[in-house]
């Protein structure tokens, strides 16, 4: 069991700031020109010797897309109107491995100031994957069972030519995804099966350079996280999640999830880590980095809790009154079925429906909490605070870890 590679597979970077009228002129220019060729047309921009195109068309989020060599790096642009964000910009997994993830950085962001003719932005991760490539690891349909995750689900995928994602069966299995689309999810899979068949051969050099004998098959473990679990962790700078690399990596392979050893233990959380795993939580090379923390932001802001009192509560409003309806004329029917309320009974401040609510709230109280509202409430009270001790806490760990120096 062998790693041949861990680094930084995907980078999204949020570019902040505005976008010079000059630049948006010239964009909508060339974005004419390449949609009466119904084609992508070249451009005077270039970066690391390949040339830009721009795409006769945006996307849902962006109104103008440039992208150089094979998605070699990828531009999504806009007036940033809405957030902010004038640009997104995409690193393939070819330029962070040819040039490090460091010195990608630095070439791009130097890009960014030539093309915006500007310093006046900021950059944010917006999204970043980080892989590891094990040499000699078989993956099986077995190993569904020895995963130990705060994800919401795994899935195996069958080596066959079919999508189909399935739970068990007696076939082989070359992949395993975990939480697919959420803030923080894996995937772990065949890499040498997936390199042949988008033809990035050039990985084989960067295995060989790290001792792959050219023959065993390569497991690939990704971790990707979102600017939802980027903002938990606190990471918004580009150097800095850098620096936090193994950190995130410790989190993902020791908190998150873990191929284990079963035992008789009931209590999975308890299984110790397989060999391979052990080797996997280590690939950061760091000397046992201390795990990120994920804290989700307790907001105290009572505007946007009354916003979703009323949004809450003017749906629960109509659809009492569509109930109603459709117990008076017939729809439907039964001593069971909760009560409705007459849209006359609402009134225009919606006072009329408070009062009635007031009424059901109690009795769902009584019935299915057996508590008061104000037991609930000091409930909440008490979670809140523990969370917003255990933010102080880290923040104040954060702090205390960045003003110690590192040992040379």
């Amino acid at each position: 069991m062998k790693i041949v590679n861990w680094h930084v597979d995907t980078l999204i970077l949020n570019v902040r700031g505005k976008l010079p009228d000059e630049l948006a002129k010239e964009l909508d220019d060339l974005q004419g020109l390449a949609k009466e060729a119904e084609s992508d047309v070249t451009t005077d921009w270039q970066f690391s010797g390949q040339t830009f195109f721009i795409k006769p068309h945006g996307s849902k989020n962006c109104r103008w897309i440039l992208t150089c060599g094979d998605s070699y790096l990828h531009l999504e642009l806009s007036k940033g109107r809405l957030n902010g964000i004038i640009c997104k910009v995409r690193f393939s997994s070819l330029l962070l491995h040819e040039k490090s993830t460091a010195l990608a950085l630095s070439a791009v962001y130097g890009f960014l100031v030539s093309f915006l003719g500007t310093t006046a932005f900021t950059l944010q991760v917006g999204e970043v994957h980080i892989c590891c490539d094990v040499a000699g690891w078989e993956l099986s349909l077995g190993d569904a069972q020895r995963f130990v995750s705060q994800g919401r689900a795994k899935a195996a995928r069958l080596d066959q030519p079919s999508d189909d994602v399935v739970r068990l069966t007696g076939r082989r299995c070359t992949e395993f995804k975990f939480s697919q689309g959420a803030a923080h999810s894996c995937d772990i899979y065949d890499k040498t099966m997936e390199v042949k068949t988008h033809q990035k051969e050039w990985f084989y050099e960067v295995w060989k350079a790290n001792g792959w004998d050219g023959k065993a098959k390569i497991i690939r473990v990704e971790f990707r996280y979102k600017r939802a679990c980027l903002n938990e962790m606190g990471i918004d700078e580009p150097y800095d999640m850098l620096d936090r690399l193994p950190n995130m990596w410790a989190y993902s392979t020791k908190k998150w999830l873990r191929h284990t050893d079963p035992d008789h233990n009931t209590n999975q959380t308890r299984w110790e880590p397989s060999a391979v795993w052990e080797v996997i939580q280590g690939a950061s090379g760091e000397d046992n980095p201390q795990p990120e923390a994920r804290i989700k932001k307790v907001e105290l802001d009572t505007e946007r809790a009354q916003a979703g009192f009323v949004g809450y509560a003017s749906s629960w409003a109509i659809r009492a009154v569509w109930l109603h309806e459709a117990q008076q004329d017939g729809t439907i029917s039964g001593d069971d079925m909760p009560a409705g309320l007459p849209i006359q009974a609402v009134d225009e401040d919606g006072g009329g429906f408070l009062a009635w609510a007031y009424d059901q709230m109690q009795a769902y109280l009584k019935e299915r909490k057996a508590q008061t509202f104000t037991d609930l409430m000091h409930g909440k009270g008490k979670k809140l605070l523990r969370l917003m001790e255990k933010a102080e806490a880290h923040y104040l760990q954060r702090q205390q870890s960045l003003q110690t120096p590192k040992a040379s």
